[in-house]
Formats: C-alpha cells, sequence, structure tokens
C-alpha cells in the first residue's frame, strides 16, 4: 500500500472511531436527559431528589442511567435519605443488585430482605415504593400494608412475602403469598399470576373478589386444569360486569366450567359484530422464513405475525382459535392492549395457510403479556422462537 493509501486508510479509520464516539455520548446525554425529566415529574410528596444523585450515578453505576430505572430512581427520589448519597458503595454488578444496594443505603436503617427493594421496580411502584420505604425506615409491614394496601395481608402472608425471592417481583410476591394461602399448587399458582386480574393492583372490592376467586381455585385445584384458569378469568369478570352481585360462594367446578365453555361458544360465534377498526398500536408487523425437514424433504414455512385492527377480525381470530379473543375489544378499543395473530404458511393441506398463536401486548409496558394457541393451548418451543424474534425487532419484553 503506497503513502497516500495508508494516510487515506488512516483517517477514515480514524472518522469511524470519532463517529463512533460521538454517538455512544449523545446516547449517554438523551439517556441523562430522560433520567433527568423523570425525576422532575411531580411526585405525591413533595420530596427534593437528592441534588448529587445524578453526579453520584454518573461516578459510581452509570449503568442505572438507564430508561429502565428512570421510575424507580423518581420513586426512590421521593423518600427522604437516611443517609448521604455521597457515602454509598456499590454492591453488586449487574444494574438490578446496583440498585436494590443504592436503595438500601438511602432508605434501609436496619438490614432488609432484597425482594423490599423490588417495590421501586415493580409496575404498580408509585403504590409499593412509599410501603417499602416506610418497612425499610423500621415500620411493621403487616402495619403498613393493612392501612395503605388494598387486599388484607395476614402476618404469615406478610412474613411470605419478605422471604420471596428477589427476582419475583413484589407484586407477584404478594399474589404468591395469597395463593399459597388458598393452597394452590405450582401449576395454578403460575396461570393466576399471569392473568391480568394479578398483575395489577386493583380497588378494595376488586381485591375482596379476587381473593374469594383464589379460595375457589384453592378448592377446585385438584380437578382444574391450569390452562383453564386464565379463560375462566375472563368469564368470571364478564359475569361479574353484568352482575355486581355476583359471588363465587357455592359455585362447583363442574357447573362454572360449562358455563364457561358456553360463554365462550357464545362469544366465538357471535356474528354482529361492530364494524369498529381499531388504532395501530405502532408495534412493529413481521414475517419470517424458516425450513423444516419432514418425510425427508424441505418444507419452507412464512411465519406472519400481524396486528388485529378490527372488532371482526378480533371475532374472527377467537372462532378460529376457539377461544374467547374477542371479550379484549373494549380494551384493545381504549388503546390499553393490541391483539396479534402469528400464522404459519407451508403450502400442505387444504389452504397451508394456519393460525398458530393469538399474542396479547399491554401496549403501556411494552410487554408480551399472553400467547396462546387453538383451545388455549401452549406455545410449542418453535412457535416462542418466531414470537422471541418479533418480541426483539419490537423492542418488546416477553412474560411467557
Amino acid at each position: 500500500m503506497d503513502s497516500a493509501a495508508a494516510r487515506a486508510a488512516y483517517a477514515t479509520a480514524r472518522n469511524s472511531r470519532k463517529a463512533s464516539r460521538l454517538s455512544r455520548d449523545a446516547a449517554a446525554a438523551a439517556r441523562e436527559a430522560a433520567l433527568a425529566r423523570a425525576l422532575d415529574r411531580p411526585r405525591a410528596r413533595a420530596v427534593a431528589a437528592p441534588p448529587s444523585l445524578m453526579n453520584t450515578l454518573r461516578k459510581k453505576a452509570s449503568r442505572l442511567l438507564d430508561d429502565r430505572f428512570a421510575a424507580a430512581l423518581r420513586r426512590l427520589a421521593a423518600v427522604a435519605p437516611v443517609r448521604p448519597i455521597e457515602e454509598w458503595a456499590p454492591r453488586g454488578k449487574g444494574a438490578s443488585s446496583l440498585f436494590r444496594s443504592l436503595a438500601a443505603h438511602l432508605c434501609a436503617r436496619y438490614p432488609m430482605p432484597a425482594i423490599l427493594w423490588s417495590a421501586f421496580t415493580d409496575d404498580a411502584g408509585d403504590t409499593l415504593a412509599p410501603i417499602a420505604a416506610q418497612v425499610a425506615s423500621g415500620a411493621s409491614f403487616y402495619d403498613v400494608a393493612r392501612v395503605h394496601l388494598p387486599m388484607k395481608l395476614t402476618r404469615a402472608m406478610c412474613h411470605d412475602i419478605l422471604s420471596t425471592p428477589v427476582d419475583v417481583g413484589f407484586l407477584r410476591a404478594v399474589r404468591r403469598a395469597q395463593a399459597r394461602a388458598c393452597g394452590l399448587d405450582g401449576r395454578l399458582l403460575a396461570a393466576w399470576s399471569e392473568t391480568r386480574f394479578a398483575r395489577a393492583l386493583g380497588s378494595a372490592s376488586d381485591e375482596e373478589f379476587w381473593a374469594t376467586f383464589v379460595e375457589w381455585l384453592g378448592r377446585a385445584g385438584g380437578m382444574l386444569d391450569a390452562a383453564e384458569v386464565g379463560p375462566l378469568t375472563d368469564y368470571v369478570a364478564a359475569r361479574r360486569a353484568e352482575s355486581p352481585g355476583f359471588s363465587m360462594r357455592g359455585r362447583s367446578g363442574a357447573a362454572l366450567l360449562a358455563a364457561m365453555r358456553a360463554w365462550h361458544v357464545d362469544l366465538a360465534v357471535q356474528r354482529t359484530v361492530s364494524a369498529h377498526v381499531f388504532t395501530p398500536s405502532g408495534f412493529l408487523p413481521a414475517e419470517y422464513r424458516e425450513v423444516r425437514r419432514e418425510h425427508g424433504a424441505d418444507v419452507r414455512e412464512v411465519w406472519r405475525v400481524r396486528e388485529i385492527l378490527s372488532a371482526r377480525a378480533l371475532a374472527d381470530e377467537g372462532k378460529a382459535m376457539g377461544h374467547c379473543v374477542y371479550s379484549y375489544a373494549p380494551r384493545v378499543a381504549r388503546g390499553e392492549v393490541s391483539i396479534w395473530s402469528v400464522t404459519m404458511e407451508d403450502g400442505r393441506g387444504e389452504t397451508g395457510n394456519w393460525r398458530m398463536v393469538t399474542v396479547e401486548v399491554h401496549n403501556a409496558s411494552k410487554r408480551v403479556v399472553q400467547a396462546r394457541g387453538r383451545h388455549n393451548r401452549l406455545m410449542t418451543a418453535g412457535e416462542r422462537r418466531i414470537l422471541e424474534r418479533w418480541a426483539a425487532l419490537s423492542a418488546l419484553g416477553l412474560n411467557v
């Protein structure tokens, strides 16, 4: 290579390094600006953020300068610190363990269970974080929960919650304790935890009702398939909406399941469907091409993930898949969730175009919260692989 070419190559490499550095700096500045905006949002408690919080995080834990910790840091900043932020000595390598270390330093007068700090990062953190802060300052969790949580917890449940492994999450720890107290086994506990009623805090009356539903699950557990729990909650919620006095008292398992299945059939065959068209969620559709080996020959598959954008299409999906997805129409219309259909075309059979999975996305939190095949079956490994690719494309969390 002659000298002119070498100089040109060197200049190109230098410019590339400079552009990369500027891009990283811009991304870091954007993250910090987003965090600063989050910390400046109005809060229920007018406690100013520690003035040196941002500087301390830049120096000691830059991993926390990320959008996913913005809400948690805002909640943490609303708590009057028990120690100066400048004295914090970070512990842990991962971002989550660093945040727990920071929360313990600022809030805890005494050693606390690690699960307590997940209250700050929970989706329901605006309610849960102040409770965690009071407990960290020395208050009884039972006494604080009795005043500030909409559900009733026994002392044994409170102990169970604080003994839960940290990776479970605070609200899920509460649901876990409630379910365990009612005798739910692991399969029913997992199924109940994934329902929309368990994933969010309800009003006091809602929490009281769903506690009776969990008690019913505990009594019926021996005869109940875990795959029925999600459809049952949809049916029970619909009955309760129709009749506020609806109760779980005296309900036999066989009768409730039969009524639930009849309701699903009614939804599926409903032909007077509104022509309402839904507003797109903004997440991206996708198409993937794969090859599988079958009977010694290659079969080409085309997988598509498409958003369902009309009530008519939603009803058709429910009828074809044998589930009650049409009951989600009001929530889709409000923009709370979006429903997606995963299909696979392989040129086999009559049409070769098969509906495989129906997917529910919680739009605000950008999470896939439910994915079911025909008649509410769980996903296969191949379907999960497609869903993981699509979730990554749209930057969605995968909670299924």
